[in-house]
């Protein structure tokens, strides 16, 4: 089950700051699409998701001081972003079943990770399994398991 409170956060004013996905463009020449970030509904805050902080600043690292112009989506490099994007595109509900629609598309991503795992895994292909091992370590962080 998705961890709920991955979806709204209270911002520093008192106000709720929702998710949603963001270009963000950095020392005026990358733009980089689709990087999940909390939005404050009374200050316009934003920052990006706790859970993308780390890869985000790898991203940045990786461009260095004077990147050449590009641009790219943050989704294709991180699993959870590529979950919320997927998800976010294609939602035509209301804003109470979101959690649901986000809960229903991390367990399809992580059953079809874990089914090119076993796959990778009879393929004895040791490098695919890493990629998919980490891949999966990004996404179980962010769900819940109950024990009813």
């Amino acid at each position: 089950m998705y961890n709920e409170d991955q979806l709204n956060q209270t911002c520093r004013c008192g106000g709720e700051m929702t998710i949603h996905m963001h270009t963000l463009i950095y020392k005026a020449k990358v733009k980089i699409t689709n990087v999940p970030v909390f939005m404050c509904q009374s200050c316009f805050q934003y920052k990006p998701h706790p859970a993308v902080k780390n890869d985000l600043s790898l991203v940045l690292q990786e461009l260095g001081g004077n990147p050449k112009r590009s641009i790219f989506s943050f989704a294709e490099r991180n699993e959870l972003a590529s979950v919320l994007n997927d998800t976010f595109y294609g939602y035509k509900g209301r804003g109470e079943d979101l959690e649901q629609a986000v809960q229903k598309a991390m367990s399809e991503r992580i059953d079809l990770l874990l089914d090119l795992f076993r796959i990778a895994s009879e393929a004895a292909d040791k490098e695919w399994m890493e990629e998919l091992e980490s891949r999966l370590l990004k996404l179980v962080p962010h769900t819940v398991s109950r024990i009813v």
